[in-house]
């Protein structure tokens, strides 16, 4: 069942909330809004079990006034006239937080970009959204190039909600996942999970299962996902890369810290990570820290 205090703030409420005005700008807002969700995640089992020793009458009144959301509307939906055109390879541009940065010229496979952190070792870095269907497409491309380099090139997920702060709890199982060392099998879970099985996360003990059935230990997971200072310190070092980088659509990937590319300019999902690969090769600045 959907705890209240979390229903109430809309963490797990699948109605999709699009953002207005300039998305770099909004980040500190969703940034606050995640930061908030990870106290009410550790709240959630205290509210549920105060709001149990409420009065019938109350109960009642609070079914009659509040409908609880089905998990199976958790798909963004796009209104009719607001469904974006599809380009050339199929890929579609909107403002639906799902289109394509349009900053690589034509003909071009990558961009360069002015570096705004310094590296010690090769590095990729995949910007995406777990809602995202360009993101979902692209995991099976992107979890065989990390398996396969794994010993050669350092690789970070970064998600974001772009804008939409409700499905702040896919953010928050992505970050215990990493800080329980089960990010590799938890990223493509946390995508079949929203895309097939249509589903968030409605208490931070579902999400303890979740993590367990990837690897975790469940009662460490539940612990890590109520420990606020350290979820925080960690969605705070990932939306600094974003605001840095100005990302305000996915996916994207940036080689290096100085090489961007996407789905549109490589030419198609499954050329993305040729694109990585030959951008490695390029001189760049991953020398010393």
């Amino acid at each position: 069942m959907l705890c209240q205090c979390c229903y109430d703030a809309g963490l797990f409420f699948p109605t999709i909330i699009i953002s207005s005005g300039d998305p770099v700008k909004h980040f500190s807002i969703v940034k606050l809004f995640i930061v908030i969700s990870v106290l009410i995640l550790a709240s959630c089992q205290a509210e549920e079990s105060k709001d149990a020793s409420g009065s019938e009458t109350s109960q009642s009144k609070a079914a009659a006034t509040k409908e609880q959301p089905k998990q199976a509307d958790a798909t963004p939906k796009v209104a009719e006239a607001e469904k974006p055109q599809a380009d050339h390879h199929g890929h579609a541009h909107s403002g639906d937080g799902h289109e394509h940065q349009a900053k690589v010229q034509p003909g071009e496979k990558y961009q360069k970009v002015e570096p705004q952190f310094e590296c010690s070792e090769p590095v990729v870095v995949e910007f995406f959204a777990y809602h995202c269907p360009h993101c979902n497409d692209l995991e099976p491309a992107a979890e065989a190039w990390r398996k396969q380099n794994a010993d050669k090139v350092k690789f970070v997920s970064i998600p974001t909600t772009l804008g939409h702060q409700q499905l702040g709890s896919m953010v928050l199982v992505h970050h215990a996942a990493k800080m329980l060392g089960v990010l590799e099998k938890t990223q493509p879970a946390l995508f079949e999970r929203f895309h097939k099985e249509k589903k968030l996360f409605a208490s931070p003990e579902e999400a303890a299962e979740f993590l367990a059935a990837q690897g975790a230990d469940k009662a460490k997971a539940l612990e890590t996902l109520q420990n606020q200072d350290a979820l925080t310190k960690s969605i705070e070092a990932d939306f600094e890369l974003l605001q840095k980088y100005k990302i305000s659509s996915v996916p994207q990937v940036l080689v290096n810290h100085q090489y961007m590319t996407n789905i549109t300019a490589a030419g198609g999902h499954d050329e993305v990570f040729k694109v990585v690969d030959e951008t490695l090769k390029l001189e760049n600045g991953c020398k010393t820290k």
